[in-house]
């Protein structure tokens, strides 16, 4: 079987997927996106029973989402995804969501993966494992390098991680992290998200909470979340 270097499919959006506001949401968007990428790694023998094997699983460690438009409600989307070449430690993959009935862009991702040994819980380096692909797929949406959102002091909350929350490593699922964002957003009526960028510094595991620290300036928001000394997430919203 042929292996391809980009992966498309359709999926026919429930309520879940937004927010009050009609609006596809944060975690709407990051399922779409996980989704998608694990079916790609499937059928590229990347999937979580293929590296197993070799004793790694797969980390998300960053992701930037750029909304470019907002259609009303669609009940069907579809959903590209094509990975790049990997770096030293870094897998880089990329997303679009594109409404079918009108081949509009709804929005652009990006999202960065480490592979992690299962036994010592490190990174290691891609020469463990590579794409079996003769060439990539080189559309590049973004021209810059991924933001480092900065770190808020000003303590707004706190966020205990429900057994809801874990995936199958164990851990809080990077698309939960989205419901937690956008509770801690403040969104007034009318506005809405236009970029953002989500750095997962460090696990957080069942149980645990998290103190939730947020500043604004103007249309940029930063919202982190720590254990202690420890900074779990550190994200930067853009609002439009």
């Amino acid at each position: 079987m042929k292996v391809e270097n980009i992966y498309k499919q359709k999926y026919v959006l429930t309520t879940n997927y937004y927010d009050p506001s009609n609006n596809i949401g944060v975690q709407g968007t990051l399922d779409l996106f996980q989704n998608i990428a694990a079916r790609h790694a499937y059928l590229l023998g990347a999937g979580r029973e293929h590296l197993e094997k070799i004793n790694l699983v797969w980390v998300i460690a960053r992701t930037e989402i750029e909304y470019v438009t907002y259609p009303e409600t669609p009940l069907e989307v579809e959903v590209v995804t094509w990975p790049r070449p990997a770096t030293r430690f870094y897998f880089d993959r990329y997303y679009k969501i594109v409404n079918p009935a009108t081949n509009e862009i709804i929005a652009y991702s990006r999202s960065r993966w480490v592979l992690i040994d299962i036994d010592s819980r490190k990174i290691v380096g891609a020469d463990r494992y590579d794409y079996p692909l003769d060439f990539y797929y080189e559309e590049e949406p973004f021209n810059h390098t991924f933001p480092r959102p900065s770190v808020s002091d000003n303590v707004v909350g706190n966020y205990t991680v429900r057994p809801s929350d874990i995936d199958e490593n164990g851990h809080l699922n990077n698309s939960k992290y989205g419901n937690i964002i956008y509770d801690y957003l403040d969104l007034q009526k009318g506005q809405k998200i236009k970029s953002i960028v989500i750095n997962y510094n460090n696990e957080a595991l069942q149980g645990e909470t998290l103190t939730i620290s947020r500043s604004r300036d103007d249309a940029k928001v930063v919202i982190s979340g720590h254990k202690g000394d420890t900074i779990v997430f550190s994200s930067e919203v853009n609002i439009q």
